[in-house]
């Protein structure tokens, strides 16, 4: 019998079954009628994974938080509450998080901060550019999740950082007191 969860992230929730085999698991989005067969694999000690989708890698930067995870995939970060599904999830679940919620928007890989675009108490918009951090002679963009309020930018340009460490805590801008 297939394990159901209950994800939540900024655009909505969405239900996901998971079923475990003896040499497998697969995984479907509840009401579709494909099964994909899943792996997620840790790389060495650090939060990059490599999860197969179908027997597709997709490289991916996982932080576990309590209740969740912020997955970073190439430039886009995604933050999702996880919990087990229930009937009744449905009548008191929250479609969006808090307005006033923080978001943590940590570095997905060790390297220095080049730039920082962001201060404490500007106004952000979704996908705008929040600093950027050089690693492996490339530089990167980190964009805001969604529009908020940047409440604490603890990096500074020449600091080195790693996997993992916080670089900008944004509040939802609606409530952000």
């Amino acid at each position: 019998m297939a394990e159901k969860y209950l994800i939540r992230d900024e655009d909505g929730e969405t239900v996901v079954e998971i079923e475990r085999r003896e040499n497998s698991v697969l995984a479907r989005r509840q009401g579709s009628e494909a099964w994909r067969e899943v792996q997620l694999e840790r790389i060495g000690d650090s939060d990059l994974y490599v999860l197969m989708v179908d027997s597709r890698p997709v490289e991916l930067y996982l932080e576990r938080r309590r209740g969740g995870a912020v997955v970073t995939i190439g430039r886009h970060i995604f933050d999702y509450d996880v919990a087990p599904w229930r009937p009744v999830s449905k009548a008191v679940s929250l479609a969006t998080p808090a307005a006033n919620a923080v978001r943590r928007i940590t570095a997905p890989m060790t390297g220095a901060i080049v730039e920082t675009r962001c201060h404490p108490g500007d106004a952000v918009e979704q996908g705008q550019v929040l600093l950027v951090i050089e690693s492996m002679k490339m530089n990167n963009e980190l964009r805001a999740p969604g529009p908020g309020i940047v409440e604490a930018v603890p990096v500074s340009p020449g600091q080195r950082v790693k996997a993992g460490d916080l670089l900008v805590s944004l509040r939802g801008r609606d409530n952000p007191s």
